[in-house]
């Protein structure tokens, strides 16, 4: 959450996933913002600041390619009526081809979509900061546990796949007659570097 000089309260994230509870997800966020900035007793409703939720989004989220989508209360019955609460949630979609946006915006979005940016202000701040938190010890807790997770992955895949290829020469060795004696030498032969005898016979008995 961020405030600005007037008092304006920003909740600005990146949102990778295209899920379909998104909206709902910027309500939350919206509400969590206005009750952090309630009215304390003898303010006036006019000191209320404004809120604004920003999803900043590597995919289209309402498929009509707009750059920018810009959610306000507006009545029903009249679309041009605003309901002026001072609250709004925008949705910056990097993909989106429609629209104008501020060229530091414009790079912001080439950046994140791996595109040449401009060597303007508000970009070369942007990649200052970034360059700087690549630094910093919280970064590189973050990359060494992405890739632990990442290699955790790898390997209960390949895990996976051995476990699918055991069952299989099981299942053809069967076929072709073998009994288990013959199937379990078999596997410890083809196996046996990878999973313990215990785990053959287990895979045998289970399959």
């Amino acid at each position: 959450m961020i405030t600005d000089s007037w008092g304006r309260r920003y909740n600005v994230e990146m949102q990778v996933a295209n899920k379909r509870d998104m909206d709902k997800r910027a309500r939350q966020y919206l509400f969590k913002l206005m009750e952090d900035g309630f009215l304390r007793r003898r303010q006036e409703y006019e000191e209320l600041h404004a809120a604004y939720v920003i999803f900043i989004l590597p995919f289209d989220p309402k498929g009509k390619g707009l750059k920018r989508y810009s959610f306000v209360y507006t009545a029903k019955e009249d679309p041009s009526v605003e309901l002026n609460d001072g609250s709004e949630i925008i949705y910056l979609n990097t993909k989106g081809a429609k629209g104008k946006v501020k060229p530091g915006l414009d790079d912001l979005y080439r950046l994140i979509e791996g595109k040449p940016t401009s060597n303007g202000k508000f970009i070369s701040r942007v990649k200052e900061t970034m360059n700087n938190y690549r630094r910093t010890e919280e970064w590189r807790k973050h990359v060494m546990n992405t890739e632990e997770v990442a290699e955790a992955a790898k390997q209960l895949g390949m895990e996976e796949g051995l476990i699918t290829g055991v069952q299989n020469l099981i299942s053809v060795l069967r076929d072709y007659g073998e009994d288990n004696q013959n199937i379990l030498q078999q596997l410890k032969q083809k196996y046996g570097n990878t999973f313990s005898d215990k785990q053959l016979e287990d895979f045998l008995k289970q399959s």
